[in-house]
């Protein structure tokens, strides 16, 4: 009797992720021919390329391939929310006046791989990756500068590279900048302190203050932080476990990524081992000392909610960042950390009507 009750329970589980299976395959298929590009002279390409020595991924999408290059860096780090996996939902407008590339870093979604050197994982080795990406691009399309956006942890390495290489930038778009590690940390933690506080969760209260104020030694306790600067609306200013649901499944839905790709990103494989990689170099990040002057047209984006890279840090760094071409800061003011989503119509009319714009008028 219980030999056939675990028989028929193991059949059930067997077919419910065999209609799983069938379901993301149909609607990955739907996805690709809902989003194909028409135009004559447009282009959806995935390409794997080297950098740096090490094979990694780029998707291409533009409706016409004369158009300005805009290269879009993830966050995370190792995290490639925002990019290649969710790109057909997300740059509906940008591809009709840019040709988008994703780009997953080293370490990260499909770039990801075991074999992948600790050695190698240096944010000097991203810019450098970053700087080869924008060579290759530029022979490709016979362009000689690009646009750079760069979401969250990927601010370090678009502000890096654009001060780094300014002949080759056309603007830089910093959304959610990282300024100074410590400093974000700091004011996240008495952030979630004071909202425990005023729950009066004395539960919640005593597990924050259990993580205790940074620095940390290690990411586990940055993690512990950042789930409950989720559950306060720092992370997302709506709550919505629909967004956050949305970036989770974008990785098991996307064309680009195979099934097994994306249970590994959705696992956090690249997340964890290039967070570990880079924390020590990430917790000493503070660009007020180490950039304070920039060549190229820079502008930031910043959700006025974010709590994950606090606007306010922001804010400061802005005020006395010297820019030679010109500088801008947009607060959106009903957005947190993910303002691409939450006001994702804002967001790519900032950069098609201001950022393009006011580029062509030089």
């Amino acid at each position: 009797m219980y030999l056939q009750i675990i028989i028929c329970v193991v059949f059930i589980l067997i077919v419910l992720l065999l209609l799983v299976f069938i379901s993301l395959l149909i609607y990955r298929n739907s996805l690709r021919n809902s989003t194909k590009i028409k135009t004559s002279n447009g282009i959806s390409s995935l390409e794997e390329i080297t950098l740096g020595g090490l094979k990694q991924w780029i998707f291409i999408r533009g409706t016409d391939q004369k158009n300005p290059i805009l290269i879009f860096l993830h966050g995370g780090p190792g995290e490639p929310a925002l990019g290649m996996s969710s790109s057909r939902k997300l740059d509906a407008e940008l591809i009709k006046h840019f040709t988008v590339v994703h780009w997953d870093q080293r370490g990260a979604g499909k770039s990801y791989n075991s074999d992948i050197p600790v050695y190698s994982m240096t944010l000097d080795r991203l810019v450098e990756d970053c700087n080869e990406l924008i060579d290759y691009l530029r022979i490709k399309f016979n362009t000689q500068k690009v646009f750079i956006v760069a979401h969250s942890s990927g601010t370090v390495i678009g502000i890096k590279t654009t001060y780094k290489y300014p002949e080759k930038i056309q603007a830089y778009v910093g959304v959610g900048q990282i300024i100074n590690d410590y400093e974000q940390e700091r004011i996240s933690y008495n952030f979630i302190v004071e909202e425990a506080e005023k729950s009066g969760d004395l539960k919640k209260l005593k597990a924050i203050k259990a993580i205790g104020s940074p620095p940390y030694e290690t990411p586990k306790k940055f993690f512990e932080k950042s789930r409950y600067i989720g559950r306060y609306g720092g992370f997302t200013h709506h709550k919505s476990i629909k967004l956050i649901g949305g970036i989770i499944l974008s990785y098991l839905t996307s064309p680009e990524y195979s099934l097994r790709e994306g249970i590994k990103t959705l696992r956090g494989k690249g997340l964890h081992f290039t967070t570990n990689a880079l924390f020590d170099e990430i917790k000493n990040i503070n660009f007020t000392n180490e950039i304070q002057s920039i060549k190229v047209p820079i502008y930031f984006f910043a959700g006025k909610y974010d709590m994950i890279h606090p606007t306010i840090l922001v804010e400061n760094y802005y005020k006395n960042l010297d820019a030679e071409k010109g500088k801008k800061l947009v607060i959106f003011e009903n957005s947190a950390h993910f303002l691409i989503i939450e006001e994702k119509e804002k967001y790519q009319d900032l950069l098609i009507n201001i950022v393009l714009k006011e580029s062509l008028e030089e």
